[in-house]
C-alpha cells in the first residue's frame, strides 16, 4: 500500500478542486474519472479500469467523491439511485476484501439527510430523516461504510457537506443553485423556486471544504468510522441568498414560483461544531465574497 490519495469523481466540481488542492500540497495523486485531468501532475485511472486493479489496492486513502443524482433526479427512482450511487460503492467494498486497511473519506449529504430541522441546527447525533431517494442512497452508502470499517479496520471518515459552491462550478441543470441562479442571469430563462423562497439552507465555499477533506486525510489513522458536518453554519434562506446575487453580478435573479414537492426540505442548518474542534478547522470564504468570485470565474 503506497502514501497515494486516489480520488473517485475527480472530474467533478469538488473532485477537481480537490486533486489540484492535493497535488499542490505534494500528495502522489491518482484520478479516477472519465477524463484526463489536465494537470501533469497526478497519474489517471480512466473508468473503465475495473476495481480490483492493483492501483485501488495500492492506494493508501480513497476520497469518494462521485455523486450522479440529486433530490429531484432520484424522484421515483430507486433503482436508479442504486445503479449510479450505491452499486459502485458496494463493488468497491466488495474489491477491497483482500486488501489492507486504508482511510476512506466519503462525501454523503448534510443539506438532505436530516430532513427538516425547524429551529436550531442539525449536529451529527441528530436523527436522519431523508425524503428522497438520492438522501436515502446517502444513508444507506454511510450505514454500509460504518459496517465495513468495523468489520475490516478501515479507517472511515464521513463528511455531510451543506450546499457547496464557488468559482468553477458550471451550469447543469438540477445542480447547484448558485450556477443556476447565474445561468439565469445570463440566459434570461428563470430559475423554478419551489415554495415561497423562504427555504433556508447554509453555503459552504468549496474551498473550505476541499481544506477540510485535506485535514481529514492527513490526520493520524484511526480504525472505525466518524462522522462531520461540514458547513458554514449560517442559515439563509433563498430569497436571502437570491439578493446577495444581485449586489454580486449586479443583476435581479429572473424566477418563477412553483408550488414545493414532497421531498423539498424547508429548513436545514449543519452544527459543524466537531469538524472545527476535532480538525482546528474553519470556514473562511464568506458568501458574499464566494459569490462575487464564483461570479467573476463563470462570466
Amino acid at each position: 500500500m503506497s502514501d497515494a490519495i486516489l480520488v473517485v469523481g475527480a472530474n467533478g466540481f469538488i473532485g477537481s478542486r480537490l486533486t489540484q488542492y492535493l497535488a499542490t500540497e505534494g500528495h502522489q495523486v491518482v484520478a479516477y474519472c472519465g477524463r484526463r485531468p489536465e494537470s501533469a501532475n497526478m497519474s489517471w485511472l480512466p473508468l473503465d479500469t475495473p476495481l480490483t486493479s492493483p492501483a485501488f489496492a495500492a492506494a493508501g486513502t480513497v476520497v469518494w467523491a462521485a455523486g450522479a443524482s440529486t433530490p429531484a433526479s432520484s424522484t421515483n427512482s430507486p433503482d436508479l439511485e442504486y445503479e449510479r450511487n450505491l452499486r459502485p460503492l458496494l463493488a468497491f467494498m466488495e474489491a477491497s476484501r483482500q486488501w489492507a486497511p486504508r482511510r476512506v473519506v466519503f462525501l454523503s449529504t448534510g443539506g438532505a439527510i436530516y430532513g427538516d430541522i425547524d429551529t436550531g441546527t442539525a449536529h451529527e447525533r441528530s436523527p436522519t430523516e431523508p425524503k428522497s431517494y438520492y438522501s436515502a442512497g446517502k444513508a444507506a452508502a454511510e450505514a454500509f461504510l460504518t459496517a465495513w470499517a468495523h468489520q475490516a479496520g478501515h479507517d472511515v471518515t464521513i463528511l455531510r457537506p451543506s450546499n457547496v459552491y464557488g468559482a468553477g462550478q458550471p451550469y447543469k441543470q438540477g445542480f447547484g443553485i448558485v450556477p443556476t441562479a447565474f445561468h439565469a442571469i445570463r440566459t434570461g430563462d428563470p430559475v423554478v423556486i419551489r415554495g415561497d423562497g423562504n427555504a433556508v439552507r447554509d453555503y459552504l465555499h468549496v474551498d473550505d471544504l476541499v481544506e477540510l477533506i485535506w485535514k481529514v486525510v492527513v490526520k493520524p489513522f484511526v480504525h472505525g468510522a466518524a462522522v462531520y458536518n461540514a458547513s458554514s453554519h449560517e442559515g439563509m434562506s433563498l430569497n436571502s441568498l437570491f439578493s446577495l446575487i444581485r449586489d454580486a453580478t449586479g443583476h435581479a435573479v429572473p424566477c418563477t414560483y412553483q408550488p414545493s414537492r414532497a421531498f423539498d426540505v424547508s429548513r436545514i442548518v449543519l452544527d459543524n461544531a466537531l469538524a472545527r474542534a476535532t480538525f482546528r478547522w474553519t470556514p473562511e470564504i464568506g458568501l458574499s465574497e464566494g459569490l462575487i468570485d464564483a461570479w467573476t470565474h463563470f462570466k
